[in-house]
């Protein structure tokens, strides 16, 4: 069932929230944003994606995807100064246009892989049409995400006006290389110390590794994020 991520969310109840000491201490720091980079393996998707004719960038969007939805922590936003969390956070990605700058692209949840990947393939040609930066701008249940498809980078800093109230994660991936026989990518995660700690970050890398270690399954049968 599709799902209208803007309208659905619930406020995070501070006081009984179990980060509210944390909370409370990083949402007064003048830059509050933490990254963590992981080396995953993606050797399973990888072949399936060759095998299925899958885009292997969409294919790995949709994994993040699934993943990060399935932690709380990953969607919490700051709205009007209060926590809350949304019930499915979606997904912009930066796209390479003809000319060599890049625009971004929206990517809205579907449940299966493969009607994920159909209408990703769609969404990214009709933005490299529109060639904008102005991307579901109104809204802030979604995940920013980046593809540096040139560089297999171990560490990664994102441009920013350290804007503390800014609580949208951004994921980055870069390029694939071969380690010990296996097809592996580096996966970055800058997020808002104020809304999430290492522990959910840590989480969500586990918690990849697991989807993308089983992508199989979930080439004909849907998950709900």
């Amino acid at each position: 069932m599709e799902r209208d991520a803007k309208s659905r969310y619930t406020e995070v109840e501070i006081e009984g929230w179990n980060r509210r000491s944390a909370y409370r201490f990083f949402r007064e720091f003048e830059d509050p944003f933490f990254n963590m980079t992981a080396q995953l393996d993606v050797t399973a998707l990888d072949r399936l994606c060759r095998e299925e004719g899958l885009s292997f960038s969409i294919s790995a969007l949709y994994f993040s995807q699934l993943t990060a939805n399935s932690i709380d922590e990953f969607r919490i936003r700051l709205l009007d100064g209060r926590p809350v969390k949304y019930d499915l956070v979606e997904a912009t990605q930066t796209i390479l246009l003809e000319n060599e700058s890049f625009g971004f692209c929206y990517f809205p949840w579907k449940e299966r892989l493969r009607e994920f990947n159909s209408e990703g393939r769609r969404m990214v040609e009709e933005y490299r049409r529109l060639a904008t930066f102005d991307v579901e701008n109104d809204r802030i249940d979604l995940i920013y995400y980046s593809v540096i498809p040139w560089v297999s980078f171990t560490s990664f800093k994102h441009a920013s006006r350290f804007d503390r109230t800014q609580t949208v994660p951004r994921i980055v991936f870069g390029k694939k290389f071969e380690n010990s026989g296996m097809v592996c990518i580096p996966v970055s995660v800058e997020a808002n110390h104020a809304v999430m700690d290492g522990l959910h970050v840590g989480r969500y890398f586990e918690r990849l590794q697991e989807n993308f270690d089983c992508c199989s399954d979930f080439l004909e049968m849907g998950r709900e994020a």
